[in-house]
């Protein structure tokens, strides 16, 4: 029995899209002769938290949980700054919020979970050396503190297996940027993550474009386990489907998420066709952008839009088989043919059709046609997506709207904690 060490920031009750990839894969390690031991924070300050997610933890892990010292929690409370992954959804940025987004990004280095990486390893070593059983550490990022809490006792403890796992890029991730960084800033950035990724045992990516960037930064091979699902068993005609016409997102919804193709579409499509004008309903689950709600008053949906609402990670999953057409959306930035959002697998399960919108030649288009799991629409294609709405409708009106994904058991977290323990086991 092999023994490892993950190092999250996310695990329940942390909420929200960071957790579920480690959650997932940690139900599989017991049956493929793994023992895994999960070190966390106990009061951090996620941007989501939902408690129905500890009820997924299997009682074979061992849990440590340690707490966390996050100043730009306090500061941002003053500032009404909301922190997370994003910037903030607020339609100006005052001089304090502007001066916490410039601290983030040249005094909080790597990330504002810094002051965690000295405690932890003082902690884990110790921990470590009463516990000669464990042979792997994984650490997983964002945030990338994890990874120097790794690196600390890696160096510490050499003849440990060292695992870097990229959920999301570092320096090249979409609103790297957007955190304003300074040349002295961005270099110690830059060296930090070339010196995880020359130092780590191995190093794994979520997807094919994330992966060939670490590679080309880290000079090395980088493997691709993508996210995934726990596909549940479930008869598609035993599900009561919305009675409208209902076009559903889930997740938060930023500024460069906004599908100003969906909303021009619907905007004509309406006005053409008053049986759609009647049947539409527009749900978004989750948190919303200004942006897009401006978007959605000046294509004069706002009639068909019911409103942001807010629910929990387990009935998002019940209301995703009711929906009619899903929407997924993938950041417009500069990394945007890398992304493959866990949230793909999640719609995946609730077997209903997709609409995606994203980057051409993408990972996400690819993996939408692999699976054919719904329809893909680049960024600006307004005639593509306005012939797939209507087509959608059509097949609605006639009880025929249906989704026939392919290719998804390779997707089960099942399969992809089997591939991730494989590439450990095979560690020089």
């Amino acid at each position: 029995m092999s023994h490892a060490l993950l190092i999250t920031f996310y695990f329940p009750p942390a909420g929200g899209p960071g957790v579920h990839r480690w959650l997932r894969f940690s139900k599989y390690f017991k049956e493929n002769n793994w023992d895994l031991t999960v070190y966390c924070p106990e009061n951090a300050a996620w941007p989501v938290i939902d408690y129905e997610l500890e009820k997924e933890i299997k009682s074979d892990i061992t849990i440590l949980r340690r707490p966390i010292f996050e100043p730009q929690k306090y500061i941002q409370k003053k500032a009404g700054f909301e922190g997370g992954a994003g910037l903030g959804s607020q339609k100006k940025k005052g001089i304090l919020k502007r001066l916490m987004i410039w601290a983030r990004g040249n005094l909080f280095i790597p990330d504002a979970r810094r002051f965690w990486i000295n405690p932890s390893y003082r902690y884990l070593k110790t921990y470590l050396t009463d516990h000669p059983e464990i042979t792997h550490i994984i650490s997983t990022g964002p945030p990338h503190s994890m990874h120097l809490i790794a690196q600390k006792l890696k160096r510490k403890f050499p003849q440990l297996k060292w695992v870097a796992d990229f959920r999301d890029p570092w320096t090249e991730i979409d609103y790297y940027q957007e955190l304003l960084p300074g040349k002295c800033a961005d270099k110690r950035q830059k060296a930090l993550e070339l010196s995880v990724l020359k130092e780590a045992d191995l190093v794994v990516s979520i997807g094919a474009d994330s992966a060939e960037g670490l590679a080309r930064i880290g000079g090395r091979k980088v493997e691709i386990v993508t996210n995934g699902f726990v596909f549940p068993e479930f008869n598609t005609e035993d599900m009561q489907l919305d009675s409208k016409f209902t076009i559903a997102h889930f997740g938060s919804m930023a500024a460069s998420r906004n599908p100003e193709v969906l909303w021009s579409a619907l905007s004509d499509l309406v006005k053409e066709n008053s049986q759609l004008a009647q049947e539409l309903e527009i749900n978004l689950y989750g948190s919303v952008d200004f942006n897009v709600i401006e978007s959605i008053e000046k294509n004069d949906l706002i009639k068909f839009f019911s409103g942001v609402k807010n629910v929990t990670h387990g009935e998002s999953l019940t209301i995703q088989r009711q929906t009619q057409l899903l929407l997924l959306v993938a950041n417009k930035s500069i990394n945007s043919k890398g992304i493959l959002t866990g949230k793909f697998f999640e719609y995946l399960g609730a077997k209903r059709p997709m609409v995606v919108v994203g980057a051409k030649d993408s990972d996400l288009e690819q993996i939408v046609q692999h699976t054919n799991a719904g329809h893909f629409v680049g960024y600006d294609e307004l005639e593509s997506m306005k012939n797939y709405i209507r087509l959608a409708f059509e097949s609605y009106l006639n009880n025929e709207l249906r989704s026939n994904p392919i290719n998804t058991e390779e997707f089960h977290s099942k399969v992809l904690c089997r591939k991730f323990l494989r590439l450990m086991e095979a560690i020089d």
